[in-house]
C-alpha cells in the first residue's frame, strides 16, 4: 500500500495516490503514457507496487492485459463516481466483485504455541488485480471519499486521495505539479514587477 512518505515515482510510474487501487488507475496518466500496455510493463508495475505476478502451472507469469485494462477503467470511473457523489455503474461494482470472489480466501485457523491463530492471506500473497479490488473495497468501506482528489494542474491527469491533516492538497506531487505551479507563480510575479 502506497502512502505519501513513499517515492512519489517508483521507475519512473507514479505512485502517489496514497491507496494501491489509485496508484492502479493513475498507470496510464496521459503524459507519460500507459505503463500497462504490455506484459513486460505490468510485470514492472507490480514489483514497483510490491505485488507478486500471477503465476501459472508451469511457473511462468500469466498476464492477461484485457482483465487488467478492464479493472483499471472500472476503477477509474469508481474513483469519478465515489468522489462526486453520482451513482457507480453496476458493470463496475460487479467487475471488482468478482476480482475480490476470485482473491478471496477463507482465514485458516492454526494451532500454534497453545493459542489458536487465524492467518488471512495478505495483499502480496493474492492475485494482484484481487489485491487491488480488495484494497478498493476497504476503502470504500473505511475512508472519506470527499477527500479524493484530481490534481490541480489541468494538464495533468493523476488522481489521488488527500491524507493530509488540513484536507488541502492539491497537486498530485509537490515534488511534480507543485513544484511547476510555484515555479510559473514565481515567473508571473517577477514578470510583473519587470513591467511595473
Amino acid at each position: 500500500m502506497t502512502t505519501q512518505q513513499d517515492s512519489d515515482f517508483r521507475d519512473g510510474m507514479p505512485f502517489l495516490g496514497s491507496r494501491l487501487w489509485i496508484d492502479f488507475a493513475n498507470s496510464a496518466p496521459v503524459a507519460l503514457g500507459d505503463f500497462l500496455a504490455t506484459p513486460e510493463g505490468w510485470t514492472s508495475w507490480l514489483a514497483a507496487a510490491g505485488l507478486k505476478a500471477g503465476v501459472g502451472r508451469k511457473g511462468a507469469a500469466v498476464v492477461d492485459l484485457g482483465a487488467v485494462h478492464a479493472l483499471r477503467a472500472a476503477l477509474s470511473r469508481l474513483f469519478d463516481a465515489l468522489q462526486t457523489g453520482a451513482r457507480p455503474a453496476a458493470s463496475d461494482l460487479d467487475l471488482v466483485n468478482q476480482h475480490l470472489a476470485a482473491g478471496a480466501a477463507p482465514p485458516r485457523i492454526s494451532w500454534r504455541d497453545g493459542e489458536v491463530l487465524v492467518e488471512r492471506k495478505e495483499a502480496g500473497d493474492m492475485d494482484p488485480l484481487a489485491a487491488i479490488a480488495t484494497d478498493f473495497a476497504d476503502f470504500a468501506a473505511h475512508y472519506e471519499t470527499a477527500r479524493l482528489r484530481h490534481c490541480a494542474n489541468p494538464e495533468c491527469s493523476l488522481i489521488f486521495y488527500d491524507t493530509a491533516r488540513n484536507g488541502a492538497r492539491r497537486w498530485c506531487s509537490m515534488s511534480a505539479c507543485g513544484n511547476r505551479h510555484k515555479v510559473r507563480s514565481h515567473r508571473m510575479r517577477a514578470a510583473k514587477l519587470e513591467c511595473s
